[in-house]
């Protein structure tokens, strides 16, 4: 783990590329984009993500990354804009409001080369895991963060 003050970008693309080249994974996750972007230029931040997924890519390592949004019940994140078009999937996971309680949601943005559901599902984590639940049906508003019963 790496605190992404203590370094450059550059070092930490350097840090990252030794530990894959070392250890050799399938997948590597990285949390969070967002305490990256906040040490570095948009400019600079952008090529840094070009050059980690080009690398992941070149070496066939599926890459997970995170992007956090100021707000709990979700709302534009700090580095949407610059990874969007570099990423291939983009799942949107947030808090919602639903009937006086907090409810988690999940939903499909983007999935390149892919026709995927793209309805807003309820999840849970549990000591099973993640359980994926069925679409909000009836309720409109939900990604607004003021869901409305149709």
């Amino acid at each position: 783990m790496y605190l992404p003050e203590v370094s450059s970008l550059e070092d930490h693309l350097l840090n990252i590329q030794a530990i894959v080249k070392d250890f050799r994974p399938d997948r590597i996750a990285i949390d969070s984009l967002s305490a990256l972007s906040r040490t570095s230029t948009d400019k600079a931040f952008r090529e840094f993500i070009i050059a980690l997924t080009s690398f992941l890519k070149h070496q066939e390592i599926t890459g997970m990354f995170t992007v956090t949004t100021t707000l709990l019940s979700g709302g534009t994140s700090d580095t949407e804009g610059n990874i969007s078009p570099l990423t291939d999937t983009i799942i949107l996971l947030r808090y919602v409001e639903m009937s006086g309680e907090m409810q988690r949601s999940l939903s499909v943005l983007k999935m390149r080369g892919s026709k995927h559901d793209s309805s807003i599902r309820g999840f849970t984590i549990n000591d099973k895991g993640i359980n994926i639940g069925k679409p909000f049906i009836g309720v409109s508003g939900i990604l607004t963060g003021i869901p409305i019963r149709s």
